[in-house]
């Protein structure tokens, strides 16, 4: 069945009551003598003004770090199996201890919309392990060229480490959940009524471990394509995205891998305007795909939905949505999406909410955040609710009402659920989650005479490998083997030879993996020899492909070649069996380009406008590094050079966009375009478009920005590209006011009718019954407003403490002349007393210019009141609770006290300033024509209208909870004919 998530995230990744499995894992390695190589990617930078503003509107404290970009080449050319790596911040050095995983199925691929087609997988190195020293410690890191991101729990607190959006210098920002300022606004769905759980399904069976493995396949729809600006930064966020979500799994011992990642690059049909709208046009739209579950991502805001216990099910029931958030202002916000799109695929693979009645083999809940934060399912009991320090667990609600520690992973029942339906789904492959053969097997370093043989990592205590030749000779056993890889030597060439591995468990030893047969190669020809100087080097033909050896330590291999034309000279150096690097010579022998890469990473040079002449290729082994039996592989290739574009334009230049464009040339196939802030030296890459404009967006206001395009010529990526053409300067124009006010402000207020004492939180009854309007009502009661004064069906269906009360008008007044109204705007006031702008979110925004201004409040049926003093707004949201003693109003009596908050005075059901109950103008009479005049006890539901003075949704003349009572108790009492003035000047 369906399962609806609300999700008001502020989840924290902290120690777990017990050790989890990769902190076991990571221990026990470096127990058993391994090297966690130490790494630093990273240096604090220097706290200032500027890098304080990096942060200071979304975190109380952060650190900005800067990344060393050349140490990061280093880690993803040698991509060392365990790493040492340290994080600095202002209390010292943390050292993270860390082990690479592979995340990704074999085959995986990333496929795009535009044309159907798979497209290269960015480079990325995926790791997981603890904090060094730090038991049930938690943590992911994924290292890629431009970022790192990683999610750090320690016994105190989250830690989140990821890139500044926007930030043109690529900075970084470590910083506590804790510190955050705010939490997402998603909308709640419905609560699922799935079947209780047995006794059987949910006890724990000690370390109960997955033995089949879960293939994902993720969408990513075109919104997150639109805010990461490419298909590559998509891919790379996706995988990150997808190794923090894996590592939960990994450390409840569920095993899940990513099979592809399909990227909306044109704009996408799911275009619903609820999570389950968005899952039917996910099943709808798309019949078939590569996994065992599909999942939905983008940024809708409708927090997640997903089908209940779906393995082996038809295609549409395997799928889920979670409407996720990248940042929160320029800050990543890792934690929040990982826990969306984790706990729907926990749905996916059969767990309930921890607050169901449907745990503990007696149809009770393990715990009671549902109910706490108003969502029950089932008549149970409610459950005990964690404390913050202890907090939920992945299942549960507790972000509600407390927080939610990633490190408590799925609690014992819900694994044991997840781990019990993995295991029984016949549709799924083993993947080596227990004793399993540790399959797929491999080869790496293959040459005539040796081999380093490769197996699955299954964390097992150790392994025992046989080999042969094949197809019948007698197998050698090595046994004790303590990790998985082993180095065979004593090899014939051109000989076949068979392998195979089983894994020795605690407790048994599993099968044999299948035989996995390899042939050693003939040893490199290296018929271009002797070639080690510029003057014997051999003239090779464009395209060439050439295979030979760094036979010693003192050989060098040259080769020379001629341009006819100016042209752009690709070379690429791959097998390398060492330490090779490459480099590209001038006529005179002159070094004009290098390839250095360390270890035995591949070496390309991409020369583009070499001048016609003669040129020579380097091949030298660093240090004297060198294989004398595996062939290096060396292509040259040269493309005559294209022209610059010319006449570059900007035009239809607006705050936050322009749209560029160029004439376009003749035998041209793809132009690329890159852009910046003029201050910044960091170009932000356009490539491969395939008409001559490009329409920047995202840009900031009165802002200076450079461009710069260039063309690439037919034969795609390997045609050659001309110089970038001059730079094109153009200003972005101011911000509407709309969009960037130059006041703002967080007003507070508790409206009486609404309000009650019982839980310190108004009403929202009305939002509850669909009876507020979309646009606001104080236009038609004849008030100049400025401003949006719509919202949504989405923002009016947000629940909780957020959930809106009422639309309410607020002014900004002049200080000194409080009588005159400057600028009125509306909002909506939440349950807890906050106004909010008509989209739900953002504090009221005025076009004023930044001053003191008197702050005036009003409300359909309440009378208004005014501070007495003037409050200094700017564009920094300023606070002004008008529900607090301590802010002192205009006038006498302006406020009603409910204990120690104030409320605005309610039943001014005529809005003409003064609360009455008898007499002309009294506001009781209209409460009876409302119900129809004749019949007292009448009640009229469905009427937004000023006689619901209590604002319940109901008007109601005489009973329990009637409208006439409230205005008789706020006059006094006891004489009717009392009144009360609204004190406005």
């Amino acid at each position: 069945m369906l399962r609806y998530l609300p999700f008001f995230l502020f989840p924290a990744i902290l120690n777990a009551q017990g050790q989890g499995t990769i902190a076991d894992r990571i221990q026990r390695s470096a127990a058993e003598g391994n090297r966690f190589q130490p790494v630093e990617l990273f240096q604090v930078v220097e706290a200032d003004p500027a890098t304080v503003a990096l942060w200071s509107d979304a975190c109380t404290k952060a650190t900005v770090l800067e990344l060393d970009r050349s140490a990061v080449r280093v880690v993803l050319g040698s991509r060392p199996e365990r790493i040492a790596l340290s994080i600095p911040d202002p209390a010292g050095i943390r050292v993270l201890d860390l082990e690479r995983v592979d995340i990704t199925a074999p085959g995986f691929v990333v496929r795009v919309s535009s044309t159907g087609g798979t497209v290269p997988v960015p480079e990325g190195i995926h790791y997981r392990g603890m904090i060094h020293g730090v038991p049930g410690s938690l943590v992911a890191i994924s290292i890629f060229e431009e970022e790192v991101m990683g999610l750090i729990g320690d016994p105190s607190d989250d830690i989140v480490l990821g890139r500044l959006a926007g930030d043109a210098e690529g900075r970084h920002i470590l910083y506590r959940e804790g510190d955050l300022r705010g939490t997402p606004n998603m909308t709640c769905g419905t609560s699922d009524q799935g079947p209780a759980y047995d006794l059987k399904e949910i006890r724990p069976e000690g370390n109960a471990k997955s033995i089949r493995c879960v293939n994902l396949y993720w969408e990513s729809a075109y919104d997150l394509f639109q805010n990461k600006g490419s298909v590559v930064n998509v891919t790379t966020y996706l995988t990150g995205l997808f190794n923090q979500m894996a590592t939960l799994y990994a450390n409840d011992n569920v095993q899940v891998v990513l099979s592809e990642i399909y990227v909306w690059n044109t704009p996408s049909p799911y275009d619903a305007t609820s999570s389950s709208g968005r899952l039917n046009q996910f099943g709808s739209t798309r019949t078939s795909f590569n996994g065992d579950l599909a999942h939905l991502i983008d940024l809708g805001g409708y927090g997640g939905v997903a089908w209940l216990n779906t393995l082996c099910s038809g295609t549409s029931s395997r799928m889920a949505y979670s409407g996720i958030n990248t940042t929160y202002s320029s800050v990543p916000t890792y934690s929040w999406s990982v826990e969306v799109v984790t706990h729907e695929t926990g749905h996916n693979l059969g767990s309930r909410h921890t607050h169901a009645c449907a745990w503990n083999g007696d149809n009770t809940a393990i715990d009671g955040c549902g109910p706490a934060a108003g969502y029950s399912e089932g008549s149970c009991p409610a459950g005990p609710v964690p404390t913050s320090s202890v907090g939920g667990t992945i299942m549960s609600y507790c972000h509600l009402v407390s927080s939610i520690k990633f490190a408590n992973g799925f609690g014992p029942q819900p694994k044991a659920v997840i781990v019990s339906r993995i295991n029984s789904a016949s549709c799924l492959g083993t993947c080596g989650a227990s004793c399993d053969p540790p399959e797929p097997l491999g080869t790496s370093s293959l040459n005539s005479t040796t081999v380093t043989l490769t197996w699955a990592n299954f964390g097992v205590p150790s392994y025992t490998l046989q080999w042969r030749t094949s197809p019948s000779g007698g197998w050698n056993t090595v046994s004790g083997i303590l990790v998985n890889n082993y180095a065979l030597t004593g090899l014939t060439q051109s000989t076949a030879y068979d392998l195979r591995v089983l894994s020795v468990c605690a407790a048994a030893s599993s099968a044999y993996s299948a035989i996995y047969t390899f042939t050693t190669p003939v040893p490199c020809p290296d018929s271009l020899e002797p070639n080690n100087s510029t003057g014997a080097a051999p003239l090779v033909t464009l395209p060439a492909t050439i295979n030979a050896l760094i036979a010693s330590g003192s050989d060098a291999d040259y080769y020379r070649f001629t341009l006819t034309a100016t042209s752009a000279v690709n070379i690429y150096l791959s097998n390398v069996a060492a330490d090779y690097d490459l480099r590209l010579l001038n006529s005179s022998g002159t070094q004009i380009a290098i390839s250095g890469n360390s270890g035995t990473s591949s070496e390309y040079i991409n020369y583009p406008n070499a001048a016609a002449g003669t040129y020579y290729v380097h091949v030298y082994g660093y240090s004297g590094a060198f294989n004398a039996s595996q062939c290096y592989y060396l292509s040259i290739s040269a493309y005559v050079a294209c022209a610059v574009p010319q006449g570059v334009q900007v035009s239809g230049i607006t705050y936050n966009s322009a749209g560029v464009s160029w004439v376009a040339q003749q035998g041209v196939s793809a132009y690329d375009l890159r852009w910046k802030p003029t201050s910044s030296g960091t170009w932000t890459d356009i490539l491969g478009l395939a008409t001559n404009s490009y329409n920047l967006a995202g840009l900031s206001p009165l802002t200076s920005y450079d461009v710069q395009v260039r063309a690439a010529c037919q034969g795609g990526t390997q045609g050659g590209v001309s110089d970038y053409t001059p730079t094109t300067t153009f200003t972005t124009l101011e911000a509407p006011c709309d969009v960037v006010p130059r006041t703002v402000l967080a007003a507070r207020l508790y409206l009486d009718g609404a309000y009650r004492s019982a839980n310190g939180l108004m009403v929202d009854s009305l939002r509850m019954l669909n009876q507020i309007p979309l646009t606001e009502p104080y236009t038609a009661m004849g008030r100049v407003i400025s401003g949006p004064t719509t919202t949504t069906a989405i923002v009016l269906g947000a629940t909780g403490y957020n959930a809106p009360v009422d639309w309410v008008l607020v002014e900004l007044r002049s200080n000194g002349s409080p009588y005159t109204i400057l600028e009125a705007r509306v909002g909506l006031v939440q349950r807890d007393g906050d106004v909010v702008a008509p989209d739900g979110v953002s504090p009221l925004g005025f076009c004023e210019d930044p001053g003191t201004y008197r702050i005036a409040v009003r409300h359909r049926n309440h009378l208004g009141c005014m501070t007495a003093n003037g409050f200094a707004l700017s564009g920094t949201a300023t606070s002004v609770d008008l529900t607090s003693s301590g802010t002192s109003t205009y006038g006498t009596n302006a406020r009603r006290t409910v204990g120690a908050v104030r409320t605005l005075w309610s039943g001014n059901v005529i809005p003409d300033a003064e609360l009455k109950y008898t007499g002309g103008t009294n506001d009781r009479d209209p409460i009876l024509q409302a119900i129809g005049g004749s019949v007292p006890t009448n009640v009229v539901l469905g009427n937004y209208g000023a006689s619901d003075v209590n604002m319940d949704g109901r008007i109601k003349y005489m009973g329990q909870d009637n409208d006439r009572d409230p205005i008789l108790t706020n006059i006094g009492g006891s004489v009717p004919t009392n009144t009360i003035l609204e004190q406005l000047p």
